[in-house]
């Protein structure tokens, strides 16, 4: 689902705009989150049309004015969708950063979905090993394998740890309100 889960799964926490979005990312996962504010706001456009979210105009007396972001019910479904039942292994640690956040009575909960998820996935290569016989197959799958147990340790980790991570403040000063909307 790529951006659009990650900035619908931001707007469970509330209505936000789109610097807000981008800025909440990168303060939260620091060099790891990598987009540009061209592409979140060509993304938020195409939710709106698509009726994920919806919009109001915030006058700001020395700035533009700001939309106002706020996920409609179907926006709301699809970022629990893409928090709880996305099953793209690239997609874990944002997911996890975005649940801290936006839902951290539930984080432990997408923990051990990831790490069933992962284990599900971690039998499957291994089945797939064994029926390996043909040119770099085992060594290609060998490989997947490694990434796997790799991401499900870290994962076994996060989990072990959540209560605090939960409890940590949000990273940088613009997630302050007085910041967000000044």
């Amino acid at each position: 689902m790529g951006i659009q889960g990650i900035l619908a799964g931001l707007l469970v926490g509330g209505p936000a705009h789109g610097y807000q979005l981008k800025a909440t990312l990168e303060e939260e996962l620091g060099p790891v989150w990598m987009t540009s504010a061209s592409q979140v706001y060509l993304t938020l456009g195409r939710m709106h049309r698509d009726g994920v979210v919806s919009s109001r105009r915030v006058r700001q007396e020395r700035r533009p004015d700001r939309q106002l972001l706020a996920l409609t019910a179907s926006g709301r479904a699809l970022a629990l969708e893409w928090l709880f039942e996305s099953d793209d292994p690239d997609e874990s640690v944002v997911r996890l950063a975005v649940a801290r956040l936006v839902v951290p009575d539930r984080f432990a909960e997408l923990t051990d979905i990831i790490v069933e998820q992962r284990s599900a996935a971690l039998t499957e290569l291994r089945s797939l090993r064994r029926d390996a016989t043909q040119g770099f197959q085992r060594e290609a799958i060998d490989a997947e394998i490694q990434r796997v147990q790799a991401d499900l340790r870290w994962t076994v980790a996060v989990r072990e740890h959540a209560g605090a991570i939960v409890q940590r403040p949000r990273s940088g000063s613009r997630s302050d309100s007085s910041a967000r909307y000044g």
